[in-house]
């Protein structure tokens, strides 16, 4: 009770501070963006607050305090412009997003209690298909930060800061000091992010889709994405003589590991994943990202698609939210920037066409206390009828006053995010030579060694219609006897401008180690130009009107769009696994419970560790499969890890060396394959102070005089 009354006292913040700055804004928008911003607050302030005081229950206190002095302050600084009052408008919007929103939360909240380590009634911890592998990771951060000084030292990998964007882990982290369990707190935090998701991304299509029926066709298209892989199931074949058919298919679909048809990077080379199975629900940094990523896009691109000017205010409060996003989601904040950039050469280079900021007097002079909607009544004069800044109508350039809103946003944006990015992005890039690397054409050039496919036919097949659509929208010219520009065609370009630079910059580079990463930028490119390929698919319909085949048409459109998402929601819905057995959480309870906060283990590299995972201990090396797609080389550690449990008394310089409290020993350790664990030695030299029944599960207590 005490989390949830904490959470809401954060989102009741973010709404009166967006209030006070936003009142032009939409009423839907504004709650949703003081929403999104309450949880922004919650992830940093006490992460702040930490740096002095741990992250610990005064930290809290701290981090509630500040958040009433923020609103204080906003009080101060606030918007005298009345706010925009709900109409029909709003209210038939409200509506359209409750029929987007709400199935896909209640969708979203059964994946995560299933797939968040669900507890079974015999003990265990059960996860999903698409968590079995990365949960584990984020167990770890989230239990490690429970009183852990700042900056974070990472849990994994003894000695070594937490370079990984934390902040999706930390909320949890806070939930759970509260009075949620692990579990809860997991599936608590998850379900919350990504319902702020697709509300923000509703609201999104809401203002740039020109027709009702496109913003439900781009919402969907984008959380339910899924290529042409579903011919692969549906289409029968010989294998070694034996006849493979549809139904064999299929049944391989619902219960094989990644069979779904759009998870087969052998032998289909289909790599453009479910957003929600296998990105949001698994990858808690990029779910943390889009948590604020989509309201950074709110705030940035309805006004310049719609002429509307930005107040100060709201490219301040944009580069606020946006300076907070690298510990949050590296690839969404670069994402960001490059959507920015684009469109901000868009808008300076056509300024003199499009000049929202020349206002003149007269429009200067309307009273404040308009409340008009904005939508009915002179868009660009009534929304904001005050210059940017009060000497912004003096410069004379249009490139120049089109450039200073993109000023204040970047170098707020710049100033908190520089040493987020100096202290912890750059050095764990620096430090490797995994990252930033040329490749054309990301995971269909695997290791740069030629395109497995085509490179068009890639995409169609990956990404499927949608692909063709956006391409075709983006070929609409003006009408020859038309004077001025369409503002669709306008739109299409501005957003095009950043969503394709996006889209170059990850086809020729590759960011992190995992070459299928990069599809975390391709993801805002899809999502930024969805708008512009409903529309476009729905001008379509409109012109087949009279046709007697155009419903069916339509209905073969939507199977092809979205079967194969289908069998992939499907399964993922069926999928479980057992990740933790009873055994593993009850030695995870007594690690918590018996042992001091951040003392140290040796273990295996076991990437299902219930030391590190459930319990929040530091371990001296974890899975390569965690480490080393973030820039570590484990070599060393290996080998001194595996000298020690193969030789204790001779190796004893480890305990003293890493200051190691405790070794622990399971079926793991006996079992692994890169050391031959001498269990006999370590009973001869430390005392046994855990042994679980049928002795699978032993930790040995590291007596201070060894550790001398």
């Amino acid at each position: 009770m005490l989390s949830v009354l904490y959470l809401l006292l954060f989102l009741a913040g973010g709404v009166w501070i967006a209030r006070m700055l936003l009142p032009g804004r939409r009423p839907l928008v504004r709650l949703y963006i003081g929403l999104s911003l309450g949880v922004l607050l919650l992830m940093w302030l006490p992460v702040l607050w930490a740096y002095g005081v741990r992250f610990s229950y005064l930290a809290h206190g701290l981090a509630a305090g500040t958040l009433l002095l923020l609103c204080a302050l906003s009080w101060l600084l606030r918007d005298h412009t009345p706010a925009k009052p709900m109409n029909g408008k709003e209210e038939r919007l409200a509506l359209d997003l409750m029929w987007m929103v709400v199935p896909l939360a209640i969708l979203s909240g059964f994946l995560q209690y299933t797939h968040s380590i669900r507890p079974m009634p015999d003990g265990s911890y059960y996860v999903g298909q698409s968590t079995y592998g990365d949960l584990s990771l984020h167990l770890a951060v989230t239990t490690s930060i429970v009183n852990a000084k700042f900056p974070l030292e990472n849990s994994l990998m003894l000695g070594a800061t937490m370079a990984y964007p934390y902040l999706a882990d930390s909320i949890a982290t806070t939930m759970m000091m509260l009075g949620q369990s692990l579990p809860t707190a997991m599936a608590f935090t998850g379900t919350l992010m990504m319902t702020l998701v697709f509300m923000g991304y509703g609201l999104l299509v809401s203002q740039l889709c020109r027709k009702r029926g496109a913003r439900f066709l781009a919402f969907f298209l984008l959380f339910l994405n899924g290529g042409l892989g579903f011919f692969y199931t549906i289409s029968g074949r010989v294998e070694n003589g034996h006849v493979i058919t549809m139904w064999n298919n299929l049944h391989n679909v619902m219960n094989g590991y990644y069979q779904t048809p759009t998870n087969q990077p052998d032998p289909n080379n289909l790599r453009w994943v479910n957003i929600i199975c296998d990105m949001l629900i698994p990858q808690r940094g990029i779910l943390g990202g889009w948590t604020m990523l989509m309201p950074c896009l709110n705030l940035l691109l309805p006004p310049l698609c719609q002429k509307q000017r930005h107040t100060f205010r709201e490219m301040l409060l944009l580069g606020v939210m946006a300076g907070g996003m690298p510990l949050l989601h590296t690839h969404s904040f670069l994402a960001l920037a490059l959507t920015s950039a684009g469109a901000c050469l868009y808008c300076v280079f056509t300024a003199a066409r499009d000049d929202v900021y020349a206002l003149p007097v007269e429009a200067e002079s309307l009273q404040e206390n308009s409340v008009a909607d904005i939508e009915d009544t002179q868009p660009a004069l009534m929304a904001h009828p005050a210059p940017f800044l009060p000497f912004a109508n003096r410069i004379k350039s249009p490139a120049l006053r089109a450039f200073l809103p993109w000023l204040v946003f970047g170098a707020t944006a710049a100033l908190l995010s520089l040493p987020q990015l100096l202290n912890f992005t750059f050095v764990q890039a620096t430090n490797s030579n995994h990252f930033l690397r040329f490749q054309f054409n990301w995971c269909n050039n695997r290791g740069n060694n030629g395109l497995v496919d085509p490179y068009f036919w890639f995409y169609i097949k990956n990404i499927g219609l949608p692909y063709l659509l956006i391409l075709f929208a983006l070929l609409k010219r003006k009408p020859k006897d038309a004077e001025t520009l369409p503002e669709d065609i306008r739109q299409n370009r501005l957003i095009a401008a950043g969503a394709f630079l996006i889209y170059l910059i990850a086809e020729l580079i590759i960011f992190q180690p995992n070459e299928y990463d990069n599809n975390k930028l391709l993801y805002v490119w899809f999502l930024l130009c969805l708008p512009m390929a409903a529309d476009y698919a729905m001008e379509i319909y409109e012109r087949l009107k009279g046709l007697g085949g155009r419903r069916l048409i339509a209905a073969v459109f939507l199977i092809t769009c979205f079967l194969s998402s289908s069998l992939t929601v499907m399964r993922e819905c069926k999928s479980g696994y057992q990740a933790y057995s009873a055994k593993d959480v009850a030695v995870g309870e007594y690690i918590r419970e018996n042992t001091p906060e951040h003392s140290i283990f040796v273990t295996g590299n076991q990437h299902l560790n219930p030391v590190s995972s459930l319990a929040g201990r530091t371990i001296l090396c974890s899975s390569d499969s965690y480490l080393y797609y973030h820039g570590f080389d484990t070599n060393s550690r290996r080998h001194e890890i595996a000298a020690f449990y193969e030789n204790p008394a001779e190796n004893l310089w480890l305990l003293s060396q890493y200051d190691v409290d405790y070794i622990y020993v399971s079926s793991y350790e006996r079992s692994a394959n890169w050391f031959h664990l001498n269990e006999t030695a370590l009973e001869g030299l430390f005392p046994v102070i855990y042994e679980s029944q049928g002795g699978e599960h032993r930790i040995f207590q590291v007596p201070e005089e060894l550790k001398q």
